[in-house]
Formats: C-alpha cells, sequence, structure tokens
C-alpha cells in the first residue's frame, strides 16, 4: 500500500472579529490613571497597626534542663516546665505539665519552642503552642472548652524573660 506523499495539516478555524471598543482612547487613558492614582494612594497609606488584647501573665517553673548540647543550629536544651501560675482578665488558673526545646543560636538568642497545659481556675485545659525569638513569642490555642473556643482560632502574642521564678510572660491577642 502506497502512502500519499501530502502531509495533512491540522484545520484551524478562523477566529472572529473583534467588536470595535465602545470607549475612546481619552476615556481609556483617563479610566487608566484614575486607577493609578487610587492604588499609589492605597500604597501611600501608612498600615493600621494590629489591635491588641490583653490575655494574661503567666509565670512558668521548670525542672532541671537536660543539655542535648551543640547541635547543626546551635545549642539544644530540654527545660520541663513544671508548673506556675496565669492571672489576667481572660484567664485565671494553672500552668500544667509541658516541656521547651529550645534552641540558642551562636549569638545568644534563645528560640522556643514549647508545647504545655493551662488549667483554668474553672476547670477548662488549655494547650498552648509556643514559638519565636526571644523576648518575642508566637503563641496558639487549643481547647474543647466551649467557654474558651474562640482560643482554637486565636493568634497571640507574648513578651517576657527570666524572673525569679522562672520564665515570666505577658500575652496579647492579636487583631482581637
Amino acid at each position: 500500500m502506497k502512502q500519499s506523499s501530502k502531509s495533512t495539516q491540522p484545520v484551524v478555524p478562523a477566529l472572529p472579529s473583534l467588536p470595535k471598543p465602545k470607549y475612546s482612547q481619552p476615556i481609556m487613558l483617563s479610566l487608566s490613571l484614575s486607577l493609578l492614582t487610587l492604588a499609589v494612594t492605597a500604597l501611600a497609606a501608612d498600615p493600621t497597626p494590629p489591635k491588641l488584647t490583653y490575655l494574661y501573665s503567666a509565670n512558668l517553673t521548670f525542672l532541671a534542663p537536660i543539655t542535648i548540647g551543640a547541635v547543626p543550629s546551635g545549642s539544644r536544651n530540654l527545660l520541663t516546665i513544671s508548673g506556675g501560675t496565669v492571672k489576667g482578665p481572660k484567664i485565671n488558673g494553672k500552668v500544667g505539665s509541658g516541656v521547651d526545646w529550645g534552641l540558642t543560636d551562636s549569638k545568644g538568642v534563645f528560640s522556643p519552642d514549647a508545647l504545655y497545659t493551662l488549667h483554668t481556675s474553672d476547670n477548662a485545659t488549655i494547650l498552648v503552642f509556643e514559638k519565636g525569638h526571644a523576648p518575642n513569642v508566637q503563641i496558639l490555642f487549643e481547647t474543647a472548652s466551649e467557654k474558651y473556643a474562640w482560643l482554637n482560632s486565636a493568634v497571640g502574642y507574648a513578651s517576657g524573660g527570666p524572673n525569679d521564678v522562672g520564665i515570666g510572660l505577658d500575652v496579647w491577642q492579636i487583631g482581637a
């Protein structure tokens, strides 16, 4: 059987002609300049700082640290959280157990990475996740309590440092 020497080209349908614009060039230019002016004005405006709502102050106590030692990213210690207190307008109670497997970098900056519980005075349990670069710490919460369910979507900010019992933190909710 002999094949045809003609190559078959796909058939491309003709594109419909586009309608002529309804607006003249001066109107389009004016509209473009107006949008550009709005964009520049928005970019030049000062951003609004987030609202902070004070939640509580906490004092965390620790057992003797367990030194892991030098690791590629710094010096690692395991700090067992043994208790403490929580007092504030939104949460009151006691700090339960937990651990901070923080890292100290070559510049001496401690980066906490902690997980511990809070036991409120009205018998709710709240799991606390901390991460940051001291003295600035981000906090996330998790709880099954209906009263404190708002914490499940809250982002917290804490600032603090060593005190006479361990570590003291002042905690705010961001954007509340």
